[in-house]
């Protein structure tokens, strides 16, 4: 029997991208009959934990201002004490120096990292981005399994084995979402941009404006809120704010096309057939829509291009077939860790 820990940190500045996707690694890990416990090591960082802690998982905390050399010796610590076989990482903080000191106190170490930034000295390299194949992955010691592309691809269970999707003609639900926490603060810009649209002025063919809603989510980290709520008040549109959402699947399925900013969010669209307007959030968001651009998605770039939201809708719309790739196989998903 073994014990598995996942080194992983979520909250306001880095965005809760992380969080999410390894706890698809971590549920499967769960499932697995050798392991007896699995827990996280983060940062004590509020949103984070209380994600983490809502969706069933043990969590030890680690204070946020640790020095990077006090850091690994208390993660050392706690694998030592908790009896730890296998360490999984997902942070961008965790270099190489930092891997290969903590490999030696585990069985096995599973890194899972969206870019080659050093030789790895990790057990297993896991990066499921679909541009992943195109990096110079290198192994530290010469022993490194690499597993690269969408069929590593860290999709939460919610959005493995979808039933059959309806594609449908016209846009009856929009569907807004920018992550855990709203860092370029584009919600409320989102918003204003969809209320300066005449959206009777677009062909009905690909708007139902009678019944057109949107849907926004607010994430746990957003401290706009008030900012949205006083958009929202000044649109004539119909919106729903969405809090604390624990199905993001059905939201997505919902909608015929969604608003996004890039990164995890843009594959688990691609699952439920949902094809985007991606608003950029940060640096490591645009490898991702670039790749996807033309895919499931449309690249409108940073914030100063959200007036290209009303053509972006009718684009996607009017070749909806071409955004729509079943590029994404999530029955074959197995990580066997």
């Amino acid at each position: 029997m073994s014990v598995a820990a996942l080194r992983v940190d979520g909250g306001k500045d880095i965005g809760m991208g992380h969080i999410m996707r390894s706890m698809a690694l971590a549920n499967d890990l769960k499932k697995e009959k050798e392991v007896e416990r699995v827990f996280y090591i983060t940062k004590n960082d509020l949103s984070a934990v209380n994600k983490l802690k809502e969706n069933d998982f043990e969590v030890i905390t680690i204070e946020k201002d640790l020095s990077y050399d006090d850091e690994i010796k208390k993660v050392k610590e706690i694998i030592k004490k908790e009896k730890v076989n296998k360490l999984i990482t997902d942070s961008y903080d965790i270099d190489q120096n930092y891997l290969i000191e903590v490999r030696k106190f585990v069985d096995r170490l599973i890194t899972i990292h969206d870019f080659a930034p050093f030789a790895f000295p990790s057990d297993v390299v896991i990066n499921g981005n679909v541009y992943a194949e195109d990096l110079d992955y290198q192994s530290y010691y010469g022993d490194t399994e690499f597993r690269l592309g969408t069929d590593y691809l860290l999709l939460r269970e919610e959005f493995k084995n979808l039933p059959e999707i309806e594609v449908r003609d016209k846009v009856h639900n929009i569907l807004i979402t920018v992550g855990g926490y709203d860092t370029r603060n584009l919600t409320p810009k989102i918003i204003k941009a969809l209320n300066s649209i005449d959206f009777d002025e677009i062909d009905d063919q690909y708007i139902d404006n009678e019944n057109l809603h949107i849907d926004i989510v607010i994430g746990p980290s957003f401290d706009n809120i008030d900012q949205i709520v006083t958009e929202v008040e000044k649109s004539s549109l119909d919106i729903s704010l969405n809090f604390n959402v624990k199905k993001m699947s059905k939201l997505m399925i919902k909608s015929e096309i969604a608003i996004s900013s890039g990164g995890s969010t843009l594959y688990e669209l691609a699952a439920t057939k949902t094809p985007a307007l991606v608003m950029l959030q940060a640096e490591n968001q645009i490898r991702v829509a670039e790749k996807l651009d033309g895919k499931s998605v449309v690249n409108l770039g940073y914030e100063e291009n959200i007036t290209n939201i009303s053509e972006g809708i009718i684009g996607l719309m009017r070749n909806k077939n071409d955004y729509i790739n079943d590029f994404i196989n999530s029955k074959k998903m197995n990580f066997n860790i």
